[in-house]
């Protein structure tokens, strides 16, 4: 009976292990990136998708409602916020004139962003 259990928990396991290795949204979403002002840099992944950090330990992934067809070509990414805070389905970023909306923020683990990065 004990093997059993043991199987069943490896199992486990490695769909747990294998749900966050999956593109996609890794990370937890959460509803606000907190304390704005402390942003220190960016990484655009792609069209719609942006890591923001506050810090090495501090990362976000931000998705955006649509392609922000600008964003790879730019050195410069505005962002809104409100009350020191940058919200999802509140806030957007700006690129070149173009105003594009976040829909969804995930905070994410240095990990993550080195994993994300290297795609």
């Amino acid at each position: 009976m004990e093997s059993k259990q043991i199987l069943t928990s490896l199992v486990l396991l490695a769909i747990t292990l294998a749900a966050t290795a999956m593109p996609g949204s890794p990370g937890s979403p959460v509803k606000k990136i907190p304390f704005a002002s402390q942003i220190e840099g960016w990484k655009v992944l792609d069209k719609k998708r942006i890591i923001v950090s506050r810090s090495p330990l501090k990362n976000y992934l931000v998705t955006l409602r649509r392609d922000c067809h600008q964003l790879g070509f730019t050195r410069t990414v505005g962002i809104s916020s409100s009350n020191n805070a940058v919200y999802a389905g509140f806030d957007h970023l700006t690129v070149k004139g173009q105003r594009c909306p976040i829909s969804a923020i995930n905070e994410i683990t240095p990990a993550q962003k080195d994993n994300l990065t290297r795609l």
